[in-house]
């Protein structure tokens, strides 16, 4: 049996969820292979590791040597890759690496057995640069020099990269946090004490890029917040003037021991308190009112992709069920199909914007209703409302099997959004005992280079 801190010859043989790739460690004690997890490794590696932890079941190791590099391995593209937590699989080809993401998806429903779904091509990301349109900076200030830090959660800590570069942002973001590094003279947070004023700084891009919304993220409660007001309101000023995309600026009051980025309670400070984003494609264009609460996918040209699946499984001219709706977003763009629209959502400031957004869109035959989702299914029931289908897009926490019963009843057909294979099997596992079953799913590249994955599921009663 191999021991802590020993060094072992180990062969790569696949990546698993969450980041890192396995092994399989072959002894006289154990000839069917001891299971080791090796960080920054890939399919067809040889490599020496040294174990850091270990336990009935498997281990952990880290790469003393790469032996044999596997023909997948590449060299990262950031500077800061070592450092940073965010893109792991960086050093990985990007077209491998979304084999193996779609494989990763396979083994989460691999315990449905026979019941598993038709896996169907994976979709890669259209860019896989400069993807990303929101951007959430955590801020802090170094204890002696007071020099501002801004930037992403060193892996597994809460030591904040000073990124100054980040190539799967717009460059505009890193100019604007530059700005921020330079002119900020107002202290920025440290978590061991709780204090400092700028807790973190979030931008808000549309696909275009022509407009940007800003959130400063204060260490303060929205009374004690006209203390400091007049100053702050004049830098808000200057950096709104210095960069012509930013159509508004906002504030938001955390000054709670959490590690939410943002509370629910926010003020606009400079110009709108929303963009609007424009999703086109070959036979559709539909127009986004996003406020700094709303949520929107972050990835707009792959969230594209993740809509025309859904649109294409929707049944024409049926009334469809937008669950945890959001803005509107996959309901809006689908809504030349549907028969009617009903979209669900709990967060006030999404409803307010979806309701605009419908319009916007020139949709006719909508409702939108604000709070719990269960609650509001339940209403449905009875109601004896009925759907041609429902789409849910839940967080990455999954559903809950309260709303899971209810939606079985409102329709034969759920197609699921989902940013978690593991909630998604343990949802669609729920649903199969209520008689439903996963036809198709398709992964969807909307986080390149992290483990990350989208998928659109449809799941049918029997």
């Amino acid at each position: 049996m191999i021991k802590k801190n020993e060094i072992i010859e180990l062969n790569i043989e696949k990546l698993t969820y969450e980041g890192s790739a396995l092994g399989r460690y072959y002894s006289d004690d154990c000839p069917g292979g001891f299971v080791v997890f090796v960080k920054n490794a890939v399919s067809g590696d040889k490599l020496k590791v040294k174990i850091t932890n270990i336990n009935k079941s498997f281990a952990r190791g880290e790469i003393v040597e790469i032996l044999e590099p596997s023909r997948h391995r590449t060299k990262p593209f950031c500077p800061l890759f070592n450092a940073c937590g965010g893109c792991c699989y960086q050093y990985i080809n990007y077209d491998f690496l979304l084999k193996e993401k779609n494989n990763m998806l396979k083994e989460a429903f691999g315990e449905l057995k026979e019941n598993s779904p038709e896996f169907l091509e994976p979709q890669k990301s259209p860019q896989d640069r400069e993807f990303r349109h929101k951007i959430q900076y955590r801020i802090s200030q170094t204890k002696n020099s007071k020099r501002l830090l801004a930037g992403y959660y060193r892996e597994k800590s809460h030591d904040i990269v000073n990124i100054k570069y980040c190539p799967i942002q717009p460059p505009l973001a890193d100019k604007m946090v530059q700005y921020l590094r330079d002119n900020w003279t107002f202290g920025g947070y440290r978590e061991e004490n709780h204090k400092g004023l700028l807790r973190s700084f979030i931008i808000r891009f549309s696909s275009d890029l022509k407009n940007a919304l800003l959130t400063f993220v204060l260490n303060v409660s929205s009374a004690d917040y006209s203390k400091i007001e007049p100053d702050l309101a004049e830098f808000f000023s200057v950096m709104g003037s210095e960069f012509e995309c930013v159509k508004g600026i906002s504030v938001n009051f955390n000054p709670d021991k959490t590690n939410k980025i943002t509370s629910d309670d926010y003020k606009t400070v400079a110009g709108d308190d929303y963009i609007y984003e424009t999703l086109e494609d070959e036979h559709t264009k539909r127009i986004y009112k996003i406020s700094p609460a709303s949520f929107f996918q972050v990835n707009p040209k792959c969230a594209l992709k993740i809509f025309n699946e859904v649109k294409e499984n929707t049944l024409q001219g049926s009334p469809v069920l937008d669950a945890y709706g959001g803005v509107g977003a996959i309901g809006i763009w689908l809504s030349d199909k549907a028969g009617k629209i009903c979209l669900v959502e709990e967060n006030k400031q999404a409803v307010d914007d979806a309701k605009v957004n419908f319009k916007l869109n020139g949709c006719k035959n909508y409702e939108v209703f604000l709070g719990d989702a269960k609650e509001q299914f339940r209403k449905f029931l009875k109601e004896k409302r009925k759907f041609g289908c429902v789409i849910i897009d839940p967080p990455r926490k999954g559903a809950d099997t309260d709303a899971l019963e209810a939606l079985s009843k409102l329709s034969n057909k759920i197609i699921y959004v989902s940013c978690n294979p593991k909630t998604l099997v343990r949802d669609v596992k729920y649903l199969q005992t209520l008689g439903f079953r996963a036809k198709t799913t398709r992964a969807f590249d909307m986080f390149p280079y992290s483990y990350h994955i989208e998928s659109v599921t449809v799941i049918e009663h029997e």
